[in-house]
C-alpha cells in the first residue's frame, strides 16, 4: 500500500519559555521550539475525509517546571509581567509625588537618568533592589530608596504560577531648564562684570584650574553655562546647558559660583533680574579645538 506522508510543522512560539531559556547559563533550561510530524498512512480515508490531526498538549519541560516549584528562582521575563497597582501611569506618578531632588545634586546641578532593578517576588512585594546604570552617588541612592517603598505589586505569573521576577525601572532626575524659566524682556541695559569683558577673561583664567582626571584623559571642550543676575547683581542658580565631561562641567559651575556682583541689567531705569551664558573652553595644547568663541583655559 502506497503510503503518503503529510509532514505538518507545529512552532509553538513561547515567550516565557523563549526569556527562561535565554537565561541557560542561569536556570539550564530548554529550547522553546517544538516540532512535530504527522503521518497519513492511508491514501483512500485522505479522499473522502479531512484528516485532522490530533490536538498536541504541550507542557513545560521538566527543568522549567523544576523552576517553577522552587521559591528562589528568579525570572527576567515571563508569561505575565508583575503590574504596579494602576498600571505604568500611576507608577510614574508615585515616582514624581515621591522622589525628592537631593539638595546636593541640586546644587552641583547634577541630573540624569538612573536605572535600577529589582525583584518583585511571587507574592507582589518588592525584594532586592540594585542600581544597573548609576548617575551619582546621590541620585542612585535616592531611586534606590524610592523603589523600597513601592506597594505591593500584582507578581508575575509563569504558567498561572506567581514567580519571583525581575523588574527594570529608570527613575530621570532633571533640573529645571533655566533658559526655560520666565525673564525680562526689552532689557535696555545689559548685565555687566565689573571692568568688562576683558575683566571677565582674566577672572576665569586666574580662577579656572584644569581638572587633573580630565587633562589624564586627554579631554578638552566647551562647558557652557548660565545663570540668574539678580537686581543686586549677585550671581545665583548655576547651570550647565552644554555639558562637555563630568570633571569639566563641575569646574565651570565651580569657578562661576565664585564670581564678584555684576553691575545689573536695568529695565525703564530699573534694575531687573536677567540670564547671563558664558561659554568656558578648556584646551590641551596640541589637541585640536572648534570652539573659538569663548573663554578658553588653557592646561598648564
Amino acid at each position: 500500500m502506497r503510503a503518503i506522508r503529510v509532514a505538518i510543522l507545529l512552532t509553538v512560539v513561547m515567550t516565557s519559555l523563549s526569556a527562561v531559556a535565554s537565561s541557560h547559563g542561569a536556570y539550564g533550561l530548554a529550547s522553546d521550539s517544538v516540532n512535530r510530524e504527522v503521518v497519513i498512512e492511508d491514501p483512500e480515508q485522505m479522499t473522502r475525509l479531512p484528516v485532522k490531526p490530533s490536538p498536541i498538549v504541550l507542557y513545560p519541560p521538566k527543568a522549567v517546571r523544576d523552576s517553577l516549584e522552587s521559591t528562589d528562582k528568579i525570572f527576567y521575563s515571563v508569561e505575565q509581567m508583575p503590574l504596579f497597582p494602576g498600571g505604568e501611569v500611576a507608577l510614574m506618578k508615585y515616582l514624581q509625588e515621591n522622589v525628592k531632588y537631593p539638595p546636593k545634586a541640586a546644587k552641583d546641578s547634577i541630573q540624569g537618568r538612573v536605572v535600577v532593578k529589582f525583584v518583585v517576588d511571587s507574592l507582589g512585594y518588592v525584594g532586592v533592589v540594585r542600581v544597573v546604570r548609576s548617575v551619582s552617588k546621590d541620585l542612585d541612592a535616592e531611586a534606590v530608596r524610592v523603589v523600597k517603598t513601592l506597594p505591593r505589586f500584582a507578581p508575575g505569573r509563569m504558567f498561572g504560577k506567581a514567580v519571583n521576577v525581575w523588574y527594570t525601572l529608570p527613575v530621570t532626575f532633571k533640573l529645571q531648564d533655566i533658559l526655560e524659566q520666565e525673564k525680562p524682556k526689552d532689557v535696555e541695559v545689559r548685565a555687566e562684570f565689573p571692568g568688562g569683558k576683558e575683566a571677565l577673561n582674566q577672572f576665569l583664567e586666574d580662577n579656572v584650574k584644569y581638572p587633573p582626571k580630565a587633562a589624564k584623559k586627554r579631554i578638552q571642550g566647551r562647558v557652557e553655562v548660565a545663570f540668574w543676575i539678580d537686581r543686586s547683581g549677585k550671581v545665583h542658580d548655576v547651570r550647565v546647558v552644554e555639558p562637555v565631561d563630568k570633571d569639566l562641567d563641575r569646574e565651570a559651575v565651580r569657578v562661576c559660583k565664585l564670581l564678584p556682583d555684576f553691575i545689573p541689567a536695568t529695565v525703564n531705569g530699573e534694575p531687573v533680574e536677567v540670564i547671563f551664558k558664558l561659554p568656558i573652553r578648556f584646551k590641551i595644547p596640541g589637541l585640536k579645538s572648534q570652539y573659538l568663541n569663548s573663554v578658553q583655559i588653557d592646561l598648564k
